[in-house]
């Protein structure tokens, strides 16, 4: 009896490991900032941020500050794509199933992952 909850325990631990966890912020009607973004599409944004931070990311980030400046991320994509507007931004923030190993191996410092996704629009 002791073996089995221990297998089955071991087991809902690797599958709570292995799992990674998200949560995302955003519009589809494109009023995130309070204005509705008219134009033609320019392609999808998207980036993905790893950070590391200790104890938790509001406390001490590793490395400078993350999604409170995301025009630094934004900006040199709308470039690329000729673009100066995101429509129907979506903003996230978690852990990738790395991020959680990683997390897991190292007691105090942890890895975290953020996103922007949106479409680019030509104003």
């Amino acid at each position: 009896m002791k073996r089995t909850l221990m297998v089955v325990g071991l087991a809902l631990a690797a599958v709570l490991m292995l799992s990674g966890c998200m949560s995302y912020f955003g519009s589809d009607s494109g009023r995130l900032a309070y204005a509705e973004v008219e134009g033609t599409s320019a392609g999808e944004v998207m980036v993905e941020k790893q950070f590391i931070y200790i104890i938790h990311p509001d406390v001490f980030i590793l490395g400078g500050k993350t999604w409170e400046n995301i025009d630094e991320d934004i900006d040199p994509v709308l470039a690329s794509l000729g673009a100066d507007a995101v429509r129907n931004l979506r903003l996230g923030y978690g852990a990738t199933l790395i991020d959680m190993v990683l997390s897991g191996v190292v007691p105090v410092v942890r890895w975290g992952t953020y996103t922007i996704e949106g479409e680019a629009v030509v104003q």
